[in-house]
Formats: C-alpha cells, structure tokens, sequence
C-alpha cells in the first residue's frame, strides 16, 4: 500500500469532493484506496489517500488525468444522435427519459455523459444526470450548456477563449511541489462546472456579471474534474434549492463508507469523527455555484 497526503480548505466544497474523486480514481487505478481527512493542526488540514501499489495515489490519478481523453457515452442498443466518437454503454449512468429534449419527445446528445479514458481504463462523469438508482442530478451549469462540453474545457480550455487553460496545459507546469500541493495550482478557465468556490462571485456584491462580461476566473480545473467524479456515486444533502450540507471524516475509511460518510457519516462514526459544512450555492436559477461554506455548530 502507498499513501499521499495533501493540504485541503474544508470549506471549499468543490475541494471536499475531489477529495472523494481522488478516492473514486485511485480505486480504479490501484485498487483497495482508502480516505480522510487530518485536522490535527487546524491551520493545515490534509487529505490522506491510501491505495495499493507502490506509486502515490496522488500523483497516479493525476498522471491519468493529464493522459486521458474524453469521450461521450451513449446506452447501447438505442439510436440516436450520437458523436461520432461516443461509445456504447451496456450499464448506463441515467434513464433514457434523462436524454430526451425539452419537449419530451426526441432524443438529444447534449445531456450525455462521459468518460475520462486512458487505454482500457475510464472514470465515468455524469453528475448532471439523475441516475438509474434515483440518484438526483447535481446540475449547477446553466440549461444551454453542454457537460461533455465543460469537461472538455476543464481538460483542454475553451478554444473560443484564448486566455482560459485546461488541465493538461498546467499539468505540464507542474514542479515536484505541486504535487504536494495540487488544489493550489489553479488558471483562468472557460466554462466550469461551479464546484470550486473560489470561482464563485455574487452580482450584487459586485456590481456586474462576470459570465456576461465575459471575465475569466481562475480555479484548479482539476479540482472541478475531481469534484465530478468524487460525485458520481455520492451526494451532499440539499437543504433546499440553494443550500447543501456535506460533512469530513477523520479516520481513514475505504471507498464504499466515504461515499455514505459525505452526508451522513453521524450514521455509523462517532461525533468527535466528523464535521458538517453548510454551502450556499447562489440565487442564479440559471448557473449556480458553489460558495465557501460555515461549519456547523456542534451541540453536545
């Protein structure tokens, strides 16, 4: 087994769920990963990932994320406007209903999910869609927007803006530092996800719209690649339209526990063990956003 750790702000949700991505990835990777968090030294909380194999978990989910490709996932057997480049799924994330158009009737392309594939290995991203299992999409992207799209754009940068980056440009800045690091390393992006609440802003607090000034922000593409993963098989819970709540754990747990531990770790951890988040996701009923969040208060 080899185990990584690094530095994570607790209340920045989009970090909290690529924390659980890097558990999702690495379990694919190098099998058997386990995760938490250590918040000993309150002013430098880490995450720890552990997995078999003899490489860093860390570093090997990231090498793959530099490596992969993106590629649309459609179910088999059923026709379709698919891409060109979309493959067949026997086990399809969504019902079928999730890809129809707004008018009930035809099927679209712009709902699919997709994969990041490096070879014979793919990490599923389809959080926008509700899953077979009942799963309610976590959608914060505005109607018009495509997420194979904004993964994209997470992977490569928008081509239609020239000064956004995507993850594979960075990853090849990367030092051996950043690796200890990576949630520091963050560029202007195009279109996003809204995970990582740095790149969060309100339009009345400032004055303007940045999406339609069109200003860039800058966040770790990586951490909303992640985020999208560590999503796929679990959610915070919503407290309403605009309000989730999320918890951290402190012991080091495998994957199956911390996907259940994000929303309801009270359910099988002691209270000194874990800590909830409450996070604000905006007002826009267009695009919404992940905000910093507040430590709820624990009453003995």
């Amino acid at each position: 087994m080899a185990e990584s750790s690094i530095p994570v702000d607790l209340f920045n949700p989009g970090q909290v769920f690529a924390c659980l991505g890097f558990l999702e990835a690495a379990d694919v990777l190098c099998p058997d990963a386990e995760g938490g968090f250590d918040w000993t030294d309150e002013s430098l909380v880490r995450f720890c990932l552990r997995a078999g194999g003899s490489k860093s978990p860390i570093k090997a989910v990231l090498k793959f994320l530099a490596e992969a490709e993106v590629v649309p996932i459609h179910p088999a057997r059923v026709d379709g406007p698919w891409p060109d480049n979309s493959i067949p799924n026997e086990e399809f994330p969504a019902s079928r209903t999730a890809l129809k158009k707004s008018n009930g009737k035809a099927l679209s392309a712009s709902s699919l999910p997709v994969c990041l594939r490096q070879g014979n290995t793919s990490v599923p991203i389809s959080h926008w869609l509700k899953g077979g299992d009942g799963r309610q999409p976590f959608k914060l992207f505005a109607g018009q927007q495509v997420g194979a799209q904004l993964t994209s754009n997470m992977m490569f940068g928008d081509p239609k803006k020239k000064a956004s980056k995507g993850f594979k440009e960075i990853f090849s800045d990367f030092a051996p530092k950043a690796f200890q690091d990576p949630f520091n390393k963050i560029c202007a992006v195009g279109g996003r996800f809204g995970f990582d609440a740095r790149g969060s802003w309100d339009a009345l607090r400032i004055g303007t719209s940045l999406d339609e000034q069109g200003v860039l922000v800058k966040v770790s593409p990586h951490v909303e690649l992640l985020a999208a993963i560590g999503l796929e098989n679990a959610r915070p819970t919503f407290r309403s339209t605009y309000e989730m709540r999320y918890a951290v754990w402190n012991n080091l747990l495998p994957l199956a526990l911390c996907r259940v531990a994000l929303s309801s770790p009270d359910a099988f951890l002691p209270q000194n063990c874990f800590r909830f988040f409450r996070a604000h996701l905006g007002d826009d009923k267009q695009y919404k956003k992940c905000f910093f969040a507040e430590q709820e208060t624990v009453h003995e």
